[in-house]
């Protein structure tokens, strides 16, 4: 036994000479020592021989009652790294460096460094795993992971990491990202997910993300509201888009059948989000009435293949159905829907879908994304988003035509505050409107 404690020691050391040997080489490329190609082939080589070193200290401490090395095997059907440790205990992972790390915490090598970023995929993990979250949830939790916290700070350990550290980073980040307040709060959920975790599983004591008041950085951040044209079409910019989209439909390509112009028709009339055109039904049309806005399709990736399916709620609705929201049918939107019948029912195209491609199947929200932005831009825009047909109703419409801002928020499918905060926006080019009204 004393062989292998002593061996097991010098697994430890060895691998922390290669965790020390990839920080001398972050530290001589910040110097101008080393180019950044031969930083990354460096430290890519070192931690191929720092996982082999830990391969050799799992098989030494993770063993079974003969001495033989416990399995380590991937489950295809979970997309995991799992293994046994004793009885019911058992440990997976993503990948199997990380399940590695697992299995060395859990027999206290401390080989692994609890470092921001180490402590951030365990609590994504347990979160994944406890939460029930959707897939778009833990990518957009990636996503502002990599935006807020730098490759430097997530190496600290997190035991090391002060509330004077937290705060002096934070100052660091507003300076260098300028953030909106609503980024910023995105920034501390970062925080408060990591150090939650680091908190109930015994990282660390004290979670020091309670001291990092949100109105002493809010003020900090980019309070500025963004200018009208930044985030809304004028009037006249609509009927452009209008009149092009009818021209389009006479190019030979479409076959008379301009299925992503009739969704652009539909979103500016109505405000509807991308998702939930794509996931609307013939049967949503009530009565030629109402439209009946209560579903929006989702995507996610599995098995390297994007699926899209659909769900019977609606983005404010966060995954309870609460009967959605409905919309008057003007007689503009009446006009687009009976054309758009008329010509699936002259092209034999059925479907349950209002917008379908010519074999009944429904349109995506990346193909329709796509095509918009690609019109958009052709057409000289910077705003290219279906988001801004939403911000331009309420703006160009609602607003001058005087209706209550509760109802503004609810044929949006909105709360009040949004409406007023982020969607509430002076109209474009409208000085002769305004001189013809002061006059009168």
């Amino acid at each position: 036994m004393n062989k292998i404690f002593k061996f097991s020691n010098e697994l430890r050391r060895m691998i922390n000479n290669q965790k020390d040997y990839q920080l001398n080489l972050e530290n001589e490329y910040k110097c101008g020592i080393i180019s950044v190609a031969d930083m990354q082939k460096e430290i890519e080589m070192s931690k191929t021989k720092e996982l082999a070193l830990k391969r050799k200290l799992v098989a030494q401490v993770h063993i079974k009652a003969n001495g033989t090395p416990k399995s380590i095997r991937y489950e295809a059907s979970r997309d995991l790294w799992v293994t046994k440790i004793s009885g019911d205990i058992r440990l997976h992972a993503r990948t199997e460096e990380l399940l590695i790390d697992k299995i060395l915490d859990y027999y206290d090598c401390y080989v692994v460094a609890n470092t921001l970023e180490h402590i951030f995929e365990l609590a994504i993990e347990t979160k994944e795993k406890t939460d029930n979250c959707s897939p778009l949830t833990i990518k957009r939790l990636r996503q502002e992971y990599n935006h807020f916290i730098s490759d430097e700070f997530g190496k600290r350990d997190i035991k090391s990491i002060s509330k004077d550290d937290l705060k002096a980073y934070t100052n660091e980040m507003l300076e260098r990202l300028n953030p909106t307040p609503k980024a910023f709060l995105k920034y501390k959920g970062v925080l408060n997910l990591i150090w939650r975790y680091a908190v109930e599983y015994g990282y660390v004591q004290v979670d020091i993300v309670k001291g990092i008041s949100n109105q002493q950085f809010r003020s900090k951040c980019d309070n500025s509201k963004p200018k009208s044209k930044e985030k809304i079409l004028s009037r006249d910019d609509i009927l452009r888009i209008q009149n092009e989209i009818y021209r389009r439909m006479q190019f030979a390509r479409y076959n008379g059948y301009f299925i992503y112009g009739f969704m652009i028709l539909l979103a500016i009339e109505t405000g509807m989000r991308a998702a939930e055109l794509c996931s609307l039904k013939w049967a949503d049309i009530l009565d030629n009435r109402m439209i009946h806005i209560h579903s929006q399709q989702l995507s996610n990736r599995e098995t390297g293949n994007r699926i899209v399916y659909y769900v019977p709620w609606t983005k404010d609705e966060k995954g309870i159905s609460q009967g959605g929201r409905y919309y008057p049918i003007t007689d503009k939107i009446a006009k687009i829907l009976l054309n758009l019948k008329t010509l699936q029912e002259e092209k034999h195209i059925a479907s349950e879908y209002v917008f379908c491609d010519v074999n009944g199947d429904w349109i995506t929200v990346g193909a329709y994304q796509t095509c918009l932005r690609r019109l958009m831009r052709s057409m000289g825009f910077s705003i290219t988003r279906n988001h801004a047909f939403r911000m331009s109703l309420n703006s160009n419409e609602f607003i001058p035509k005087g209706i209550p801002v509760t109802d503004r928020a609810r044929l949006l499918g909105h709360s009040v505050e949004t409406n007023l905060r982020h969607y509430s926006y002076a109209r474009i080019n409208v000085d002769d409107e305004i001189r013809t009204l002061l006059n009168g």
